[in-house]
């Protein structure tokens, strides 16, 4: 197999960067030593929403982890923006104004696609049900991205239904130590870079596995330190049969992927509930004979990544991680598999790697990053710190892609994007926000970036209110080489100028 290689001297400013970023951190961690009688994990759990979210809700009534009967809990989540996207019409005809309203925005919205931000949020919205004891219980999950009633249209892609559903057999009592099996359908996403979510990007940094199959998780106490074990093995229930044509009403299927498997591996050490170290192993493969006339080579994606999180109490929390993709043949490998939530090697193909003469997508992809994020009154007070003051709250965040590919037109490409936020709560029901974001999608290309600023009004019930609505307005500057999709299915279209002025008024929940 071709080994790929990155220029390691491009990525070590970075790299120095986000370890003067962990130093007040790390000089703190030690200091947060106070255990939550939950076991870290090495990836997020499942139930947690696919959007960046706050802290976990409290159970609903009782929890089944912590009964010896047979009990229900219910959480929910919503993210629903109301947006308009602002344009001037070259040549408007009689009749017509000179203004144009866009709704959704023409904007760089994709969240399979290197230059999404999240700044102007898509719908989440996320049902979650678990009915069991401490022993056993089944979850599931309905999710979807759109609501009926204000739809333009009927998109059956976006009322996603059943997500995520498997049982759940908690062996923690009867070993001593925590462990438990997971069997079913069920997301698994490793290398979130916030503290309960997976980031200000909304992105796995490592790797996303949507199989259905087995995992088992396990802690095991060293001393001070824990051993941390994540397992899984599992396929998909079905593959786009041949002759399938792509389709709105099937999320646009491409019948050319074969029956993928993922196998993958994590181990790691946490030091109390301050320093975890997490090294990750995962690799989907297929080897199908009903491609198209069985001339589809069978394709592989492995990656191979480490990363460190740090809750350093008032020092804030910061993530740091890098990983490396190999594609073999990838363009027959599906969605099983995310990187950077790209699905499988169509959309590596599509995004990153592009593919030879033969249509053969072979490549590789050095993914690093890393997220600060630090609360200044905690910092300040200490255990003082109630949650119920005024509060400045700052994150700082960052990804890179190094891109190695047998397409000339794809090879030997560095990819960066990072931000800053910073939100004052001066009042229990009011505060205030600005993100700045920077995009680059081909290094020191200044016709391939593109920058936003974002300024917001938010408004709550209390300091620790679990809703939230934010007036929000993003000025977005753009290079001349960037292009934002259009169309069904969406594609890129250079003849489509972007909105540069975006109003958001977004409402959030959980429970």
């Amino acid at each position: 197999m071709q080994t790929f290689h990155f220029k390691a001297r491009r990525c070590r400013t970075i790299v120095a960067a986000l370890v003067l970023c962990a130093a007040p951190a790390l000089a703190t961690a030690a200091d947060d030593k106070k255990d939550d009688g939950v076991a870290p994990r090495l990836g997020l759990d499942p139930g947690e929403p696919q959007a960046p979210s706050p802290t976990p809700s409290l159970p609903f009534g009782v929890s089944p982890a912590t009964s010896r009967e047979y009990v229900l809990d219910f959480h929910g989540y919503l993210l629903l923006p109301a947006q308009l996207g602002l344009h001037e019409r070259p040549n408007p005809m009689p009749g017509q104004s000179s203004l144009v309203l866009h709704a959704p925005p023409l904007v760089n919205s994709d969240i399979h696609q290197f230059d999404y931000t999240g700044v102007v949020p898509n719908p989440w919205l996320q049902l979650n049900f678990v009915y069991g004891n401490q022993l056993v219980s089944a979850t599931v999950i309905l999710a979807g991205t759109s609501a009926l009633d204000a739809a333009g249209y009927f998109d059956p892609t976006a009322q996603m239904g059943v997500n995520d559903a498997y049982i759940t057999v908690n062996l923690s009592r009867r070993f001593g130590f925590p462990l438990q099996v997971n069997v079913g359908a069920y997301t698994g996403r490793y290398g979130g870079m916030g503290m309960y979510d997976a980031g200000r990007y909304g992105t796995p940094l490592i790797a996303q596995t949507n199989t259905i199959g087995e995992e088992i998780t396990g802690a095991y106490p060293l001393g001070e330190l824990t051993l941390l074990i994540d397992q899984g093995l599992g396929g998909q229930l079905g593959r786009p049969p041949a002759g399938l044509v792509p389709a709105g009403w099937n999320d646009f299927a491409d019948p050319n992927v074969g029956a993928t498997f993922v196998n993958q591996f994590h181990a790691g050490l946490a030091y109390h509930r301050a320093v975890k170290l997490g090294l990750h192993y995962l690799t989907a493969w297929t080897q199908d004979d009903l491609t198209p006339a069985g001339t589809v080579p069978d394709g592989r994606i492995t990656v191979m990544g480490a990363d460190v999180t740090v809750n350093a109490g008032r020092g804030g929390h910061l993530y740091v991680g890098a990983q490396h993709t190999w594609a073999t043949n990838a363009q027959s490998v599906s969605g099983a598999i995310q990187i950077l939530n790209a699905r499988g090697g169509p959309e590596l193909r599509d995004n990153y790697l592009g593919h030879d003469a033969l249509g053969n997508v072979n490549g590789g992809l050095t993914i690093f990053g890393g997220q600060y994020d630090l609360s200044l009154a905690r910092l300040v007070y200490d255990k003082l710190y109630t949650g119920v003051s005024p509060d400045v709250l700052i994150s700082v965040f960052g990804v890179g892609a190094y891109v190695t590919s047998v397409d000339p037109t794809h090879n030997d490409v560095l990819k960066l994007k990072g931000g800053f936020e910073a939100t004052y709560l001066f009042l229990s029901w009011m505060g205030v926000s600005e993100r700045f974001d920077h995009v680059r999608l081909h290094g020191s290309d200044s016709t391939q970036a593109l920058t936003s600023l974002s300024s917001r009004l938010l408004f709550h019930t209390g300091w620790r209110s679990r809703g939230e609505v934010a007036l929000q307005y993003t000025y977005f500057v753009y290079g001349s080489g960037i292009e934002v999709e259009s169309g069904y299915p969406p594609m890129l279209d250079p003849n489509v100028n972007p909105d540069r002025n975006v109003f958001s008024l977004i409402g959030t929940f959980w429970w």
